[in-house]
């Protein structure tokens, strides 16, 4: 590991501490989404405000400085009610999304009704393309109200431009706004309510996925173990290695109930076997399958075998057993294997 490596693992040590301590923990993977989007929203969002309070980018007019302090200050607040867990992450953002709509908005108008503003038009532009990405904000994070607020505030900020300022170019443009808008604020109710749907499916298989783990007392890496024990063949070692990483009593459990099944199948072959000494091995493995209520296609799935090659062999069965073609197939095995042997 050279030097720079070591120095910068600290580093990444104690921010990572400090995240832990002092930012609140979402269970959720999709609040946690919300979470990392809205750290980088409200880092952008104050960048953005320090750099026209400091006129450094933006419209420098004293109505500006008030609102944007006014808007900084809500900023930092709705942030600190987050960090202090007094407000949802929901809230948190409906609250900073919402306000930053308002106070943009609110300083587009009041750029079309002074004439003291320079350059108005590529105010009104800009602040336009601010609320639209405010918006992007609001679907991005899956939130329904808030953006259908957000695209309401941003067409009555363009239209409230048109009338005040009695732009040509704004009135011809208006339709193609609106209608941008409209279907913006479509698409975010469709993927909010995607998203609210793939939650509630996700939270379900989880809790079934808890569910399984508690009944079966089983962790997941023990349940992929017992999956790589169905996938193959393991030679003596490896399969001793696989159960070795479970308890003794489950070790136990496993074989004793393995060795059960093993020896029930075997004396189910034997006794099918004994019952039917005029079938070939083959049609005898298919009349267990039957035996044990398999359907035609389950039985080419087990055998691996075409569905025709399985009814042939299903015909040779019945015509070995000189069965009618009225005559139930699964009724006849069933009764001539309770039928005692000699």
């Amino acid at each position: 590991m050279t030097q720079k490596q070591t120095q910068e693992k600290p580093i990444l040590g104690k921010w990572k501490n400090f995240y832990n301590h002092h930012i609140p923990q979402e269970k959720t993977i999709l609040d946690q989404r919300r979470q990392h989007l809205t750290a980088w929203y409200v880092v952008l969002l104050i960048l953005g405000i320090l750099a026209d309070l400091l006129e450094v980018s933006g419209s420098f007019d004293i109505f500006y400085k008030y609102t944007n302090s006014v808007m900084l200050a809500l900023t930092l607040l709705y942030t600190g009610r987050y960090i202090a867990m007094k407000t949802s992450i929901t809230r948190t953002m409906a609250l900073l999304s919402g306000n930053t709509q308002l106070f943009i908005a609110t300083d587009t108008v009041y750029c079309a009704l002074s004439p003291s503003v320079p350059h108005p038009q590529m105010v009104i532009l800009v602040n336009m393309l601010i609320l639209a990405g405010n918006i992007m904000f609001s679907i991005a994070t899956f939130q329904r109200a808030i953006t259908l607020f957000n695209v309401a505030i941003a067409v009555a900020t363009f239209y409230s431009c048109m009338i005040f300022s009695d732009n040509y170019e704004f009135q011809q443009y208006f339709t193609m706004v609106v209608l941008l808008f409209t279907f913006t604020g479509i698409l975010g109710l469709h993927i909010a309510h995607n998203t609210r749907q793939l939650q509630s499916d996700y939270e379900s298989i989880k809790e079934e996925e808890e569910e399984l783990m508690r009944v079966l007392q089983l962790n997941k890496e023990q349940l992929k173990l017992y999956i790589e024990l169905s996938k193959r063949e393991y030679k003596e070692d490896e399969t001793r290695l696989i159960l070795a990483k479970f308890s003794e009593k489950t070790q136990k459990y496993v074989v004793d109930n393995v060795t059960k099944y093993i020896q029930g199948e075997k004396f189910n072959d034997d006794r099918i076997k004994e019952q039917f000494p005029e079938l070939s091995p083959s049609e005898r493995e298919i009349v267990h399958l039957i035996l044990r209520g398999h359907k035609l296609g389950a039985i080419c799935t087990m055998l691996n075998k075409s569905e025709s090659n399985i009814n042939t062999q299903r015909a040779n069965i019945r015509r070995k057993l000189g069965l009618h073609p009225t005559d139930n197939l699964n009724k006849a095995l069933e009764s001539r294997m309770s039928t005692p042997t000699k």
